[in-house]
């Protein structure tokens, strides 16, 4: 509790000090992202004896996501939590994450992420290249999709529009199940869901739950078309103006980080679903295989692109992780 009142969601006062470091964060509060973000935060502050401070500006304070890293490849913000769909417009890369079915469950998540360092290293070098360090991947849980109508099998979501994330691949993902794809930056989904802009959204079961979707719709299907992956990173700039011991906080800081994150989300999915049923929402769990071989194709569409092609390799190792 005392880490969530410790949350800056304004921002005057942390500009104030100079020597106060930022940080951008989409999420609410209590989301698991922004929780992971903030243990990441506190653990800097304590490992480098309080000479960074990082001031964690949550619930969209300073913008979507996409907006938020590019201030961060500007230097204007310092740090932030950036899922890896709206990253890819910046880093279209980052596109792997968003394949459908490219993740079987949390464990090939981990697996993937902590196993060994061939993905981030292969992020590391990519993000460098447009100005960004690669802090390492938090896991923000399984996506599927929410709406004004059920979901029962693949014919019940033909013809309907969805709000997407900011990336190439998941447009053409529900394009090639036979949905509208439109995509939304996320402070303005809420707004499209009331008004019926879009019937359905996809998005985390967690996010549906913190960001309280459960007042504007009632339904969620569970078709987890991907395992979501944010990635934590900060300015090069702020990176290379810490010394050893600074980037050794830093560094420390994020594997405590890391650890509290893999616990809580296998923690969190234990309850998740009975906490959105309590808030009146139905939840329908349609078979995935007919929406696993309708995707299929998307994979070809991404390595047709100058960075899928690159990215195939990492595609391959992830598909090989057991």
């Amino acid at each position: 509790m005392a880490a969530l009142l410790a949350f800056s969601a304004g921002g005057s006062a942390a500009w104030a000090q100079a020597k106060e470091l930022s940080m951008g964060n989409v999420n609410p509060p209590r989301h698991g992202t922004s929780l992971a973000a903030q243990h990441f935060v506190d653990k800097v502050a304590e490992l480098s004896g309080g000479k960074i401070k990082i001031a964690h500006h949550h619930s969209g304070a300073l913008g979507g996501e996409r907006e938020v890293a590019q201030q961060i490849q500007l230097g204007a913000v310092d740090f932030g939590p950036i899922t890896t769909a709206p990253l890819s417009t910046l880093i279209p890369e980052m596109s792997v994450f968003q394949l459908p079915y490219i993740f079987r469950d949390y464990q090939h998540l981990f697996k993937t992420l902590d196993g060994d360092d061939t993905v981030v290293k292969y992020y590391s070098g990519v993000l460098d290249k447009k100005g960004l360090k690669l802090v390492g991947f938090i896991a923000a849980g399984y996506r599927g999709i929410y709406g004004h109508h059920p979901i029962n099998s693949l014919a019940d979501v033909k013809g309907k529009k969805i709000r997407v994330q900011e990336d190439k691949i998941l447009v053409a993902t529900f394009k090639a199940l036979g949905m509208i794809s439109t995509p939304i930056a996320f402070p303005e989904v809420a707004t499209a869901l009331q008004t019926k802009v879009i019937e359905f959204g996809e998005g985390g079961i967690n996010t549906f739950y913190h960001n309280k979707f459960y007042d504007i719709v009632k339904n969620v299907a569970d078709v987890r078309h991907t395992h979501q992956a944010v990635a934590l990173i900060m300015a090069k700039g702020t990176w290379a103006k810490q010394d050893a011991a600074g980037q050794k906080a830093i560094t420390d800081a994020w594997v405590s980080a890391r650890d509290f994150n893999r616990k809580f989300i296998l923690d969190e999915d234990k309850s998740i679903q009975d906490d959105v049923r309590a808030k009146g929402v139905a939840i329908t769990k349609p078979d995935a295989a007919p929406f696993r071989d309708a995707t299929k194709s998307v994979y070809e569409e991404f390595y047709a692109t100058p960075a899928g092609k690159d990215a195939r390799k990492i595609v391959d190792h992830i598909l090989a992780v057991k």
